[in-house]
């Protein structure tokens, strides 16, 4: 973590240097300023979403979003404060006030942009149908069938994509994104629908246990929510993350949890 926000301090310095040249009629972030005043960036996180968050025998939150979190909050100068929430709650969380940003594997779409703003992409990433290596089922038109039940995360994209892709499977709502995938595990679901990234990983992690049924079925911009209404916050957040991109710290970040390359954002 350490070399990672080397890498970063210099942008965060550069923001910091026009900030103190800049008008004094220039708007100033109130969230800037509450967290610098606070000492803390407080994070609205999921739990049970491995490898991008979860929560560790230790009883704190790991991965890849919480160590991006933890990166955000150095190059900021003051401590991380994590806060777990479910899916839906990622939005309610930034609404309320009581997180100054969400990175819980979040996608921006133009529905959730009317109530939180976002940050540009960190990862972008599709949504795949994961099943059993030993499963019968080959295809989603063999899947969409009324004796196959597939599992998904409520409050998430996946509710209506699940819905409009395979109408005829029995669906089954699950809280968190590790739930549905233990319902796979375990038989009680014939599948599972998921970010592609984390399924790959899954795959990659115990070869010959699961298989990626062929079709992607959606691309989804993968970043960091903000309260709306404070342009620098924004502002600072955003060109954050294109440094984190840049610089070759994502990557970093990614390989570590996901065990293969970051792939291009684009």
């Amino acid at each position: 973590m350490r070399k990672i926000s080397i890498l970063l301090a210099g942008f965060f310095a550069l923001i910091m240097a026009w900030a103190c040249v800049a008008p004094a009629s220039a708007q100033q972030s109130n969230v800037y300023a509450d967290v610098k005043s606070r000492g803390t960036l407080r994070i609205a996180t999921v739990a049970g979403n491995p490898p991008y968050s979860s929560v560790g025998t230790d009883g704190q939150p790991t991965g890849y979003d919480v160590d991006i979190g933890k990166a955000l909050a150095e190059a900021l100068g003051v401590k991380p404060e994590f806060i777990i929430v479910d899916v839906p709650g990622r939005i309610a969380a930034l609404q309320t006030g009581r997180a100054d940003v969400t990175i819980a594997n979040f996608t921006a779409t133009t529905q959730r942009s009317t109530a939180v703003a976002f940050s540009r992409p960190y990862v972008v990433v599709g949504s795949v149908f994961l099943a059993l290596n030993g499963s019968p089922i080959q295809s989603i038109e063999q899947l969409n069938d009324a004796k196959y039940k597939v599992a998904y995360a409520r409050g998430a994209t996946s509710e209506q994509t699940t819905a409009a892709v395979v109408p005829n499977a029995e669906k089954l709502r699950f809280d968190a994104n590790n739930d549905g995938f233990l319902a796979l595990q375990s038989g009680q679901a014939d599948a599972v629908f998921m970010d592609s990234l984390q399924a790959a990983a899954y795959v990659a992690k115990e070869a010959g246990k699961y298989r990626i049924l062929p079709g992607n079925f959606s691309y989804e911009e993968i970043a960091i929510g903000m309260p709306t209404g404070d342009f620098d916050w924004w502002r600072i957040v955003d060109g954050w993350v294109g440094q984190f991109n840049g610089s070759g710290a994502n990557n970093t970040l990614f390989k570590k949890y996901f065990g293969f390359d970051l792939p291009a954002i684009k």
